[in-house]
């Protein structure tokens, strides 16, 4: 299961609909970004999720690749203190 960091507020700008200005109110770092990692964090803003939930979410098929491809990318962004992994239950 993953969440956001909690106390994360969501603060981003597109100019362009590619690329984003992310914005961690909680370290101060600003971080450029795309849209797949926005629409991660959109859909971890609304509950935490596994990701074959955050697979079906974002109208992926929870195909190995994409799996891994969604872990690599919840991987960066934990890097960058917006998202937590939960302990397994």
């Amino acid at each position: 299961m993953w969440q956001l960091m909690p106390g994360l507020a969501l603060r981003y700008r597109t100019w362009d609909n590619e690329t984003y200005v992310l914005y961690n109110n909680l370290s101060g770092d600003t971080h450029l970004t795309d849209a797949a990692a926005i629409e991660v964090l959109e859909v971890l803003r609304q509950s935490p999720v596994a990701v074959a939930a955050l697979a079906t979410a974002l109208q992926l098929d929870a195909t190995p690749d994409n799996l891994a491809q969604l872990d690599c990318l919840l991987g960066e962004l934990q890097g960058q203190a917006l998202v937590e992994s939960l302990p397994a239950c």
